[in-house]
């Protein structure tokens, strides 16, 4: 099931540029054919977006616009044809009565098209409140195991990425394990004294007082 909305469908003004969804998300895989007839040729664009394709096109001259919308093959989705009425002054030396413009994309299923991207998933979380606890955040020693806690248990759903940055070598082993209902316990251990980063992300974003700054006595 296809369908399509917004102001573009309805009308526009000259030289402006006028846009419209078309929902395709409870559609499988399709073609889509977009043909738009009247008195000028339109700049036609159309990109992909989260509910499908947003088109922007910009009419040239005044009067009625028909706008033919089809998806998997030569069938019209819901409304199509639509009726726009544009209004403003004509742009376009040309007095055609009748000019057409096309645009055509060949669609991918959604889920493939993640894939191909190689795009992460979009995942809903609050890097601010993951809470942070232990000595090892500020302090760490040299040969020991160095640890401390991080829950992200209010901070909905995503990666916890733990790093820390030496002085000179990087951190020889760090270990995050996590023991149930996103509480994690992370263990670093070094090799050298010096001051180190520790940098602690819930995705792609620090959680409260990340970068930390460890000094190793």
């Amino acid at each position: 099931m296809v369908s399509a909305y917004g102001a573009g469908l309805e009308g526009g003004t000259t030289g402006v540029a006028a846009e419209f969804i078309v929902n395709t998300t409870k559609a499988g895989p399709g073609a889509l054919s977009i043909t738009i007839d009247g008195p000028s040729k339109v700049k036609m664009d159309c990109q992909e977006c989260a509910e499908g394709y947003k088109v922007i096109y910009t009419p040239m001259a005044p009067g009625n616009y028909l706008i033919s919308i089809k998806y998997g093959g030569p069938y019209h989705i819901v409304g199509s044809p639509f009726k726009a009425k544009v209004t403003g002054s004509r742009l376009v030396s040309s007095h055609s009565l009748h000019e057409t413009s096309s645009v055509y994309v060949d669609s991918i299923p959604k889920a493939d098209a993640v894939t191909v991207q190689g795009a992460a998933p979009k995942l809903i979380s609050d890097a601010s409140k993951v809470v942070a606890k232990g000595l090892s955040l500020n302090k760490a020693f040299v040969g020991q195991k160095n640890s401390f806690t991080v829950d992200c248990s209010k901070a909905g759903n995503n990666m916890l990425l733990v790093g820390v940055h030496g002085p000179r070598t990087p951190c020889e082993e760090i270990v995050v394990k996590h023991l149930g209902n996103r509480l994690y316990s992370v263990t670093y251990q070094l090799k050298e004294k010096g001051d180190y980063v520790l940098v602690v992300k819930w995705g792609e974003d620090h959680i409260p007082g990340s970068p930390f700054y460890v000094s190793v006595p």
